[in-house]
């Protein structure tokens, strides 16, 4: 089986061995490691670091796994014209590209968003009736509107201005023939929000099939299990980590207000943030005057274990909105693959996980006393936190490894590829 992997804004293989493997790295590799074929097409512009990557194509593991980079202007900021205008150039120079190619693949298989890339592979496999399968990472363009304490009218105002984009994620999902997302309760709720009667029949769409795959950190030797008895007390002092992009979906401002009660209390405490991002500097100048937060850069897989031994919890203080209420963020996933429980403000599927295994504790969303108290009481249950951290653990090994996780969706695509053949 030879399956196109259709992903923009993240790191590929040719970034070099220091990176952090997300969807196409993984799934990629697990279908080379099941004799398949795979070819990640991206784009030659690197998102994280804003650069441009030097080669257009690169390939591995002797041919059978390709990287295919599609060029485009670039941009210097995440929310940005530059950012819009570089998203249709890639529009058109991915739909001449996959329409120049020689080559068929038996799938394809899109992440989504960005939703002008996607409507390109849809428009491209519709055309040579290749079977589809969309990727819902994010609830976009519903993502620009669907945020805390924001007004109605503003709400109003951005749906009427991303009405095209509504319209192009209304198209991806009618013409997919799977709709798959981190969790099952995304990718029903984005099938049925974006099915339209009319573009349906226009179409000739029909009721796409959805089911879950989470996003899982890649294949490599998990943690010791020797880091539940390293740990110092928590007691002495509470350390908490953060660990992913800074950006402004994070609420840090509550996390600050608590710390600070923290610290007029005399209790001691450490928070490592480790990431970069576009609101890094917004989060420095809301941390500038408290020593007991360490600003670590980007650090890799490795880094972020040795780090794990030393901390408690680890903290991702995501905005409560539905894009993050439905979903499973792979922020919390690398936490359990780290042994460390969680600290989470989601309501949805996140706290239901937290408390049906108890992996961690869930606080009040902008709430700051709430939360000023459950962290006085992580520090006062030193043998809760041991028991919490062995069930995240647990859960990452029991349903949420690599291998776990990825042989279920590979085996998916197989499925999905034999029905192709037996239609034919």
């Amino acid at each position: 089986m030879l399956v196109w992997i259709l992903q923009t804004g993240e790191p590929l293989k040719c970034d070099g061995r220091d990176i952090r493997p997300m969807r196409a790295i993984n799934l990629g590799t697990a279908l080379i490691l099941k004799k398949h074929k795979a070819e990640i097409i991206s784009t030659k512009f690197y998102h994280q670091k804003k650069i441009f990557r030097k080669h257009k194509s690169y390939k591995y593991f002797g041919g059978n796994l390709k990287e295919t980079l599609i060029s485009s202007p670039g941009y210097k900021k995440n929310l940005s014209l530059g950012r819009l205008f570089d998203h249709h150039i890639l529009f058109f120079n991915l739909l001449l590209y996959l329409l120049k190619k020689n080559e068929k693949p038996d799938l394809i298989f899109i992440g989504y968003p960005p939703i002008e890339w996607s409507l390109a592979s849809i428009i491209y496999a519709k055309l040579k009736n290749i079977p589809i399968v969309t990727d819902v990472k994010d609830l976009w363009p519903d993502i620009f509107w669907d945020k805390e304490n924001i007004f109605k009218i503003k709400k109003i105002i951005l749906k009427i201005i991303f009405l095209p984009y509504s319209i192009y994620a209304s198209i991806i999902n009618i013409c997919s023939d799977y709709i798959t997302a981190p969790t099952i309760e995304i990718a029903n709720y984005f099938r049925k929000k974006y099915s339209n009667k009319f573009l349906k029949l226009f179409l000739f769409g029909k009721v796409s099939k959805t089911f879950a795959s989470p996003i899982v950190p890649p294949r490599d030797n998990l943690v010791s299990s020797e880091i539940f008895n390293q740990k110092a007390n928590p007691k002495s002092c509470l350390k908490l980590i953060f660990i992913g992009s800074l950006m402004s979906v994070y609420d840090f401002e509550t996390v600050s207000k608590s710390l600070n009660i923290l610290s007029s209390k005399k209790i001691k405490y450490k928070l490592y943030i480790a990431g970069e991002g576009s609101s890094e500097k917004n989060f420095k100048d809301l941390f500038k005057d408290n020593k007991n937060i360490i600003f670590l850069g980007w650090i890799n897989r490795e880094k972020a274990k040795k780090l794990a031994k030393e901390c408690h919890v680890g903290i991702s203080p995501l905005q409560n909105i539905l894009n993050y209420k439905l979903n499973l963020p792979n922020k919390y996933i690398d936490y359990m693959s780290l042994g460390l429980p969680i600290l989470s403000p989601l309501d949805g599927k996140v706290r239901k996980l937290i408390k049906n295994h108890d992996i961690g504790w869930y606080y009040k969303s902008s709430n700051v006393e709430n939360l000023t108290n459950t962290l006085i009481k992580i520090m006062n249950s030193p043998n809760e936190l041991k028991i919490k951290s062995y069930n995240s653990f647990n859960l990452y090994t029991n349903e949420y490894k690599f291998e776990i996780v990825y042989e279920k969706l590979v085996t998916e695509l197989e499925k999905i590829h034999l029905k192709s053949i037996q239609k034919k």
